[in-house]
């Protein structure tokens, strides 16, 4: 029985902006071992969702849409075409980091939400109630994939907290050899390449980056219609701002951005005083957006099984500044953790009010959050098996290029931090230029990277 308008408006009134952490407490890895970026349970102001006007400039979409081939003259082309370099903003130098997953990917299942009547025999999972009352109805859905599943289904991209310069999507082509450039933005020309951004009830190409002035989550998908049928098989939100594919399969995520800004200067997603100053880029299974309350439907979305921990469709918080006033937190650092059927929570280490980010040299950009020491190389976190401690990030300062690989044929999640003046030669074919197009063996080194080297 589909659900009444009535509980699809409530949704997207409290939760379409999402403003404030997208964390949720739980067990996790060392060094505080937080299991950050689940459902949350709590709900935003009145107001932060439905409202049909665009934000101002500076503050994340633009109030007007540039028509293809839009922009500056002299502006970069994207895509196909690829970005060109960017002028960063100069900063002290450092040795740059990565953290590798591997073994990642196994058969498995996690709970698909679905459009079926009370009663239906596909509602194996579960036959009840969303978290505002309508009807959930939830199957298991099995996949005997072992490259990357469930990373290897569609996924979004989501961002807080941040201004970004570049943003670019490579994927896999026609030829095995190499990998395209298949989205992308720049601020110089201000407009996606079969990239949309949705903030709130806006959905646009036209995008300014910058996402320091208001807490709200930002969700970024390519211009691509999602067709999800009659909901039978798939469930249909009435939400169109969110029904556009993600990216499946292989994928390499890069963009050009900075963390550095003042707290005090956030502001509530509606505008309410004081916002959540955490920056958060995460990267998850697009089913979770769809699931009629963009993620935050704790009770009908597929993030997990057991309901404890994220053991369903796949979440992985690639950068995230734990910001909840407790032990767990330090504005000063950053967590990286990969959460899915496969093992539940794999990394995902927090340096909490213990650290200080000024024990660390100036050049450090990984450190290990149990022996309070930078690494001398990049740690490596096996799923279902051995893990190099606690890894965790410092902040950055200023520009850097921030990395989410997904390679179905290494089994491997390779993110890194580089910094613009410190370019490792794996990374050479792609930065500071990001063209249009990575030979397969530039995939292979960058997987393989373990930085600071």
């Amino acid at each position: 029985m589909k659900r009444s308008s009535f509980f699809v408006q409530v949704a997207l009134v409290l939760l379409a902006c999402a403003c404030g952490d997208g964390g949720d407490l739980g067990g996790g890895g060392g060094g505080g071992g937080r299991a950050s970026g689940g459902p949350s349970s709590s709900t935003t102001g009145a107001g932060e969702g439905l409202s049909s006007s665009t934000t101002g400039a500076g503050e994340g979409l633009s109030s007007s849409t540039t028509g293809a081939g839009g922009g500056p003259s002299g502006s970069t082309t994207g895509a196909g075409g690829g970005l060109g370099p960017h002028v960063a903003e100069p900063s002290t130098p450092t040795r740059g980091g990565t953290m590798t997953f591997t073994n990642i990917g196994a058969p498995g299942w996690w709970p698909r939400r679905i459009d079926r009547e009370p009663g239906d025999p596909a509602c194996d999972y579960k036959d009840g109630d969303d978290t505002w009352g309508g009807h959930c109805c939830m199957t298991e859905h099995h996949t005997t994939s072992d490259k990357l599943a469930p990373f290897d289904e569609e996924m979004t991209l989501i961002m807080k907290a941040i201004r970004v310069k570049q943003l670019a999507v490579y994927q896999p082509g026609g030829d095995p050899a190499a990998w395209q450039m298949v989205s992308s933005w720049d601020e110089r020309r201000g407009v996606g390449s079969n990239l949309l951004v949705t903030e709130g009830q806006n959905t646009s190409a036209d995008f300014t980056g910058d996402l320091t002035k208001k807490d709200c989550v930002t969700y970024f998908m390519q211009d691509r219609p999602f067709q999800c049928g009659d909901g039978n098989d798939y469930f249909c939100p009435d939400d169109p701002g969110i029904m556009h594919l993600g990216w499946a399969g292989s994928k390499l995520v890069v963009f050009l951005a900075s963390m550095t800004f003042e707290d005090a200067d956030v502001e509530r997603c509606d505008g309410g005083g004081q916002g959540h100053p955490g920056p958060w880029v995460a990267f998850v299974a697009s089913e979770l957006i769809r699931d009629g309350g963009r993620k935050w439907n704790g009770l009908c979305n597929c993030y997990s099984k057991t309901g404890t921990v994220g053991d369903g469709c796949g979440e992985i918080n690639v950068f995230e500044v734990v910001m909840d006033n407790n032990e767990h937190s330090n504005r000063e650092f950053m967590s990286t953790g990969v959460r899915s059927y496969q093992e539940g929570h794999v990394g995902g280490s927090v340096c909490g009010a213990g650290c200080d980010r000024d024990a660390f040299a100036e050049d450090v950009e990984v450190v290990d959050a149990c022996a309070q020491k930078a690494y001398e190389e990049g740690p490596v976190i096996e799923a279902g098996g051995r893990s190099d401690r606690c890894p965790t990030w410092r902040r950055p300062s200023g520009d850097r290029y921030f990395m989410i690989l997904l390679d179905e044929a290494q089994r491997a999640i390779q993110v890194a931090v580089i910094h613009p003046e410190r370019i490792p030669s794996a990374a050479a074919e792609m930065l500071p230029d990001l063209p249009g197009r990575l030979s397969r063996a530039s995939i292979d080194a960058m997987v393989s990277m373990r930085l600071p080297e």
